[in-house]
């Protein structure tokens, strides 16, 4: 493919979904620049004119990305005159659907988050979403304890539970395989609804 001079416009939804196949491929240590410029047919130059922080801030703005779309997805959920178990189950479809439609995002935010918060200036941003995209489902989970729907479970370690369990289907899931996202995606919400019912 040939290479894009520095001036010519390339989406920068472009350059993260390239960049999330390459770091994913390879791995973030493994990766250079030049990978990930060619891999959107720009010159290597080039990319440093989208992201001057190089590959740390490309990482970044992949997670943040991702991230994004599915905190939306979630915060709209929460947000609907639904009972607690129907915005869970709604929550988990979303989320699990979301990474197994972008699988090479979500396993970035498995293996690379050491080296995220290893990186020189933490990126105060992502942390803090991602701390607010778990306070989604503690909300939802509390409201159904709150009212009933829910036995009483410890929040904190049944949401971090579900949410590993969630974010792990980007390693293991194949887009060939048995079962399409929309079916994994079910399954797991039910079985972390079952965990919740009162006994």
């Amino acid at each position: 493919m040939p290479r894009k001079p520095a001036d010519q416009t390339v989406s920068r939804d472009d350059i993260l979904q390239a960049a999330a196949r390459v770091f994913h491929h390879q791995g973030y240590h493994g990766a250079t620049m030049q990978d990930i410029s060619a891999a959107v047919g720009l010159t290597a130059g080039s990319l440093y004119h989208h992201f001057k922080g190089g590959k740390d801030a490309i990482l970044v703005a992949v997670l943040e990305a991702g991230l994004d779309q599915v905190m939306a997805d979630v915060q709209a959920i929460t947000e609907m005159s639904l009972d607690p178990p129907e915005k869970l189950r709604r929550a988990i479809q979303a989320h699990v659907q979301s990474v197994t439609d972008h699988v090479a995002v979500a396993a970035l935010m498995i293996f690379e988050m050491r080296t995220t918060l290893s990186l020189p200036e933490v990126p105060q941003r992502y942390l803090a979403q991602r701390d607010q995209f778990e306070g989604l489902y503690r909300q939802i989970i509390r409201e159904g304890i709150e009212t009933g729907c829910f036995r009483p479970v410890d929040v904190g370690v049944f949401t971090r539970t579900l949410l590993g369990a969630s974010n792990w289907v980007s390693v293991w899931y194949r887009p060939e395989g048995r079962l399409s996202g929309a079916a994994i995606a079910d399954q797991i919400a039910d079985i972390f609804l079952n965990a919740l019912l009162p006994r």
